[in-house]
């Protein structure tokens, strides 16, 4: 019996070689830009709560001067048996404060330099790189970074001094409102951003990184897979891997794979500077000692640490960090597509763009990557 081929098979056949695939690029206008703030910052605020537990184990071990690799699960189990399980979410309070505003101005900083980046540098060749990727999102997420800093690095502070409070060794035990007093009593505002380069250089890096190599890694892929299809398509393949599973057009398969990519990469290239950046956090200057040391700024910590714990000081909690940042990361960057796309349908959908849409011819239709959302859900 002969096989029929499959309508969008024989579209791709009939576009081969005279319509490239063309990446979907989302954009949404001005009325769902807010909208995607507000939805958007709820959802990460959610994915913040979940991985909250693995942030404590991770300052924890950030904070601790012994070299001897710790186990996260033990160090999680005897925070809940000997402080209680409700510690193992100590000091997400504070932090929650400022992340509504502090993702709020990230993400609408992002958007809008994005946008203003694309107009004012268009792609005037259409040469489809990877590399205007990388600059691109980089460069918006550098901004979208130190933009949002200034908001939840006080907060952060006293999330961090919150955290390594370990009621099973005794000594005084501080509230949110007790560290904010003290800080201020002692350093006045300029202690709520101690530490503030620190942070800049820990999380700028890991921003750029984490968008650009997302962005990057999505148009490499894109342009790979659909490279081997239409090879395979004009070699008349229309069975092989490449035709069969049109990899270039699922972008669940896409999506995670970037996702999984862009949140190594963060990960590996912020640690070392976070590893500073929670230090100089944790400095209390009442201490005579600890006071000069925060004088003297994020290089002498970096030295400092290099010194008395090695290189593999940098990287200590790097078990909680993966455990955090990996499905943390890859939840963010898929809620991120799934938000933008749900907008932007309900943004374009009208009587006359629903009309056009139905009307127009299946080698158009298969020329774009199809919406993320589930079939249900899709516009």
């Amino acid at each position: 019996m002969a096989t029929i081929p499959h309508p969008a098979t024989t579209a791709l056949v009939e576009n081969t070689g005279t319509q490239p695939y063309t990446q979907k690029k989302v954009t949404l206008g001005p009325a769902n830009v807010v909208a995607y703030m507000f939805q958007g910052t709820g959802v990460f605020m959610c994915l913040d709560v979940v991985v909250w537990p693995m942030e404590v184990a991770r300052t924890r071990m950030q904070a601790s001067k012994d070299n001897r690799p710790q186990s996260t699960f033990k160090l999680l189990r005897d925070i809940a048996r000997t402080e209680g399980p409700t510690k193992l979410f100590r000091g997400l309070g504070p932090f929650l404060l400022t992340s509504l505003p502090s993702q709020f101005v990230y993400l609408g900083v992002y958007e809008h330099a994005t946008s203003v980046i694309e107009h004012n540098f268009p792609d005037r060749h259409n040469t489809n790189s990877a590399m205007r990727e990388v600059a691109v999102a980089g460069t918006a997420g550098f901004l979208a970074e130190a933009f949002s800093a200034i908001l939840y690095v006080p907060t952060d502070i006293i999330s961090q001094r919150l955290r390594i409070q370990s009621e099973s060794k005794g000594g005084p035990h501080m509230t949110s409102l007790d560290i904010f007093k003290s800080i201020y009593r002692t350093d006045g505002i300029r202690g709520y951003y101690q530490g503030f380069m620190a942070t800049l250089l820990a999380f700028t890096p890991s921003s750029v990184t984490h968008w650009a190599g997302y962005e990057a890694t999505k148009k490499v892929l894109f342009n790979h897979f659909s490279a081997k299809e239409q090879h395979h398509l004009r070699q008349g393949k229309t069975d092989s891997f490449y035709t069969h599973y049109r990899l270039s057009q699922n972008n669940y398969f896409i999506v995670g794979l970037s996702a999984l990519n862009a949140s190594v990469l963060s990960l590996v290239v912020s640690s070392p500077f976070d590893m500073v950046r929670v230090r100089l956090q944790l400095l209390d200057s009442v201490h005579q000692e600890q006071a000069e040391q925060l004088k003297k700024g994020w290089w002498a910590m970096a030295k400092l640490i290099a010194k008395q714990e090695g290189v593999r000081g940098f990287f200590k909690g790097m078990a909680p960090k993966v455990m955090a940042a990996i499905p943390g990361g890859m939840g963010y960057l898929f809620a991120y597509e799934y938000i933008k796309e749900n907008l932007e349908g309900d943004s374009t959908k009208t009587p006359a763009s629903a009309t056009s849409s139905s009307s127009s011819s299946p080698s158009t239709a298969s020329s774009s990557v199809p919406s993320i959302l589930p079939p249900t859900f899709s516009t």
